[in-house]
């Protein structure tokens, strides 16, 4: 691409082409803002169209990083990941020192068992008072037997079977008594929504880790994106859809191209710059406008990082 000041004595119309594309350049803040490959053609890249707007950008995750926090407050027992680790799906990050809970959790689990227990002994008479009554019923029948025989057969059954129901309702709220405490467990461990890499840990063992405090941060394994501020005096050259040229912003360093990338969306309001400013008007207004890479990048662009920007037609 050449440069929007070559050739501007051919013209009066085409010196104030220059002159305007020169500024738009220079739009996204100081002059040390423009695009790296402004003047010269970055080493090994194809040639672009003009670009129709520039602007400055940081390289971020799709949804951004995860900043994990317990549920509830308590002693850190252990740090079960370390920073730069690769960690899976519900894979335990942490967990909270819950004694009095584990020790409710054992009497728990007692009592279910010896409820389930007699439920077993009460639902095994079952059987045997019902042949019981069958007896009684076939030699009263045969008159063999006088009725009040069978009569309390039948009522021995009905004790029985209401005992073994008291029994099976006593192991349903026994069951639901331990899957409550279980779940109150799970809250003293802090899980892994998704797979990533831990980014950065906030506690240790021992420390007292705080409910809506993030005590792990987490890089989701999802694709990078890049967030531009759009200069106001640029927000009618750029739309959605329009491709894009992104360079790593290395001081001191050759640029760094990386794969192309397009527009996916463009805020629909104003806000104050935060990756540029003009030291003579203050602060600058644009509007933030997120990029989709065509392809991922190579492991040198990393979250975080500053970008310059060139849209094209």
């Amino acid at each position: 691409m050449k440069h929007p000041l070559s050739g501007l004595a051919a013209s009066p119309a085409r010196l104030a082409a220059a002159l305007a594309l020169s500024a738009l350049a220079a739009g996204c803040g100081p002059s040390h803002d423009a695009p790296a490959n402004a003047g010269q053609p970055v080493a090994g890249a194809k040639a672009q169209p003009s670009a129709v707007a520039v602007a400055r950008g940081k390289i971020e995750v799709e949804g951004g990083l995860l900043e994990l926090s317990p549920a509830v407050a308590g002693l850190v027992q252990q740090v079960a990941v370390k920073e730069g680790q690769s960690v899976q799906r519900g894979q335990v990050l942490l967990r909270l020192a819950d004694d009095a809970l584990h020790a409710e959790l054992a009497v728990a689990e007692s009592e279910a068992q010896l409820a389930k227990a007699r439920q077993k002994a009460r639902a095994a008479r079952l059987p045997q008072l019902r042949q019981t009554l069958a007896r009684w019923q076939a030699a009263a029948s045969e008159g063999a037997a006088d009725a009040q025989g069978a009569d309390e057969a039948a009522q021995a059954l009905r004790d029985a079977q209401a005992e073994a129901d008291v029994a099976a309702a006593e192991v349903l709220v026994a069951e639901r008594k331990l899957d409550q405490l279980k779940a109150q467990q799970k809250r003293y461990e802090l899980r892994a929504p998704e797979a990533g890499t831990v980014v950065r840990l906030a506690v240790q063992a021992g420390s007292q880790a705080v409910a809506g405090t993030p005590a792990v941060v987490v890089l989701p394994q999802r694709p990078l994106q890049v967030r531009a501020e759009i200069n106001e005096s640029f927000a009618a050259a750029v739309r959605e859809g329009m491709q894009a040229t992104v360079t790593l912003d290395a001081d001191g360093a050759a640029a760094q191209q990386l794969p192309a990338a397009r527009v996916l969306r463009i805020s629909p309001v104003y806000g104050v710059a935060r990756l540029q400013d003009d030291q003579h008007r203050g602060p600058v207004r644009v509007i933030e406008s997120v990029l989709a890479f065509d392809q991922a990048p190579a492991a040198t662009a990393r979250v975080g990082q500053n970008v310059r920007v060139q849209f094209h037609e």
